[in-house]
């Protein structure tokens, strides 16, 4: 599994790393909301840096992006940062972002 979490200090951390699929990015989502902690959470940090997301279709970051959105309804306040730079994983972001402020 191309990925770790962990949750840690009210907070979820989360690395990608190698190539990453959409489902991999929505399974982690899901393990997410489903966490026994994600009532309490108060922050995200997300680590793209060793991530491969030339797999991924920047629209596929609709589907996560709004899953999110309607997620961040029910638990306000949660602040989010994700770290990337490889040009791919960053255009998938602004679309993710994107998607979830709009919705």
């Amino acid at each position: 599994m191309p990925y770790d979490l962990l949750y840690r200090n009210n907070g979820f951390f989360l690395t990608h790393t190698g190539c990453v699929t959409i489902h991999e990015i929505n399974e982690v989502n899901g393990v997410i909301h489903g966490h026994s902690e994600f009532d309490a959470h108060t922050f995200q940090l997300i680590d793209l840096l060793d991530a491969d997301f030339s797999m991924v279709d920047r629209e596929a970051a609709k589907l996560p992006g709004a899953t999110d959105s309607a997620a961040s309804r029910t638990r306000g306040n949660v602040k989010v940062a994700i770290l990337v730079i490889d040009p791919v994983a960053v255009a998938f972001c602004k679309e993710y972002i994107g998607t979830a402020k709009r919705c």
